[in-house]
């Protein structure tokens, strides 16, 4: 029993430690940077960009329009 407890824990850890990172700006709502990173996305596509560079722009462009990439929602 207590190994089961112990691995539930460590899964409980796992999954706060693994959250994904997202985007965001200070007063803008998740809808808002959604569409501002669809149109990084689409104008980084236009723009024929390796796919090996194409997240790397993509940052490029969330940064020029002032959003941070953040490791997870507690931050």
């Amino acid at each position: 029993m207590k190994l089961l407890s112990a691995l539930t824990v460590l899964l409980a850890l796992t999954a706060c430690a693994s959250s994904k990172p997202y985007w965001a700006k200070p007063n803008v709502s998740s809808d808002d940077t959604y569409t501002e990173l669809s149109e990084c996305r689409y104008q980084v596509g236009l723009a024929k960009i390796a796919k090996s560079d194409r997240e790397v722009m993509v940052a490029h462009c969330m940064r020029g329009k002032g959003f941070r990439l953040l490791a997870n929602q507690s931050e």
